[in-house]
């Protein structure tokens, strides 16, 4: 019996330690880097810590298979790159001009719809993880791949190799 209670109180000390540890190491990025353009007017928006993070993990989760660290698998010359947004017609350097392509998708060029290849909010038939995805988490998804180009020079560049 008090192997059982030595074992319980052990057990309710770890785990609520691990909680106290799980938020001393959130995820504390600084205010210039979670500052993203919002709009092709030149607009911004200053991201929290805590959207930062969750748009993290819907990116992982839903993402990140095709778009690991800014490149893309399924077509290895268009990534997630700063300079690839920029260049999309139309542009796509801008969280809301994600999350309309993400709604939306079209070629690079803007001349081709997409929405049978890429993954969108309309065919969740074909990409059942878009299911579950409302405006507010493609916002964050965004407002992540957007930070993360602030904060990694190598986010999506195709002419570094990782090695």
């Amino acid at each position: 019996m008090l192997k059982r209670l030595i074992l319980i109180v052990f057990t309710t000390v770890f785990f609520a330690w691990q909680l106290q540890i799980s938020s001393v190491f959130a995820l504390d990025i600084k205010e210039v880097y979670r500052t993203v353009p919002l709009n092709d007017k030149g607009e911004t928006i200053v991201l929290s810590n805590k959207e930062a993070q969750v748009g993290k993990k819907l990116f992982v989760d839903t993402c990140a298979q095709c778009h690991f660290q800014g490149k893309t698998k399924t077509n290895p010359t268009v990534s997630l790159s700063k300079e690839v947004l920029e260049g999309a017609e139309p542009s796509r350097n801008s969280l809301l001009a994600i999350v309309d392509y993400i709604e939306h998708p079209v070629s690079y060029d803007g001349e081709q719809d997409l929405s049978l290849y890429h993954p969108n909010t309309d065919r969740t038939d074909l990409w059942p993880e878009m299911k579950n995805l409302n405006k507010e988490d493609l916002e964050l998804i965004s407002g992540y791949i957007l930070t993360q180009i602030n904060l990694d020079p190598k986010w999506g560049n195709l002419s570094l190799i990782d090695n």
